[in-house]
């Protein structure tokens, strides 16, 4: 008899909190004028 298992997967929440979402609002605000890449905005939630 052939048997198949299905690998299970665990899900992560790795959405920004609160405070980062925040912070991250408040860069883009401050920085209106300027065209804001991704990595520009990640780069603000490195502590």
């Amino acid at each position: 008899m052939l048997t198949i298992t299905t690998p299970t997967f665990e899900f992560k929440n790795r959405g920004l909190t609160r405070t980062q979402l925040q912070q991250v609002l408040d860069y883009i605000h401050t920085h209106l004028d300027q065209d804001l890449s991704l990595a520009e905005l990640a780069e603000t939630l490195i502590v």
